[in-house]
């Protein structure tokens, strides 16, 4: 088959939802609604971390923004070559704040396991953990497509990604030594 009609025959697959993990099962998908993740550990707060992935991409194709306490930290990973990239960075006190308001919104609310189609079509997926009532559970949905009760997390997350994948401090964020920027 020549390399563009594959191309275009892979392109069509794509778009279908079953094929790109929907229907046939992917790795992100065997997470069942508010799956227990394991016992809480000692660090404060509801929200654990929040991972970016993509199927099909090259370079930094998995990214993880996690928290402990008031520290963050950010692992750039590839498919095949390990995780390049590291920063770390501590929640100023207004990043703090808005932290806990979004995890106090949080703490009664039902969540599914599972929205959407995550990466179908290689949209891309965002898995959540976050501990509540003694429990981690996984979210998981589709990348910028955050289902209502997690939309603030989502884009408090995304903010403090910005700022950590730039290496920029800012009114959420203070920046530890040695950040390498995307």
């Amino acid at each position: 088959m020549k390399p563009n009609t594959l191309f275009k025959v892979l392109a069509l697959v794509a778009s279908f939802p079953f094929a790109a993990g929907c229907a046939l099962g992917s790795e992100e998908e065997a997470a069942p609604e508010q799956q227990s993740l394991g016992a809480s550990s000692e660090a404060e707060g509801i929200w654990l971390s929040t991972k970016y992935s993509f199927g099909l991409c090259a370079g930094e194709c998995v990214t993880t923004v996690s928290r402990d306490g008031v520290e963050l930290s950010l692992t750039a990973c590839t498919r095949n070559q390990g995780c390049p990239r590291s920063n770390l960075a501590t929640l100023t006190d207004e990043g703090a704040r808005k932290l806990d308001e979004i995890e106090d919104a949080l703490s009664g609310v039902a969540l599914d396991g599972r929205y959407g189609c995550p990466d179908c079509a290689d949209g891309g997926a965002t898995s959540v953990r976050l501990r509540r009532g003694g429990l981690e559970t996984s979210h998981l949905y589709e990348y910028a497509g955050a289902p209502a009760p997690l939309s603030a997390l989502d884009h408090l997350v995304a903010d403090l990604r910005l700022g950590l994948d730039s290496c920029t401090s800012g009114p959420l964020l203070k920046l530890s030594p040695g950040c390498t920027p995307k």
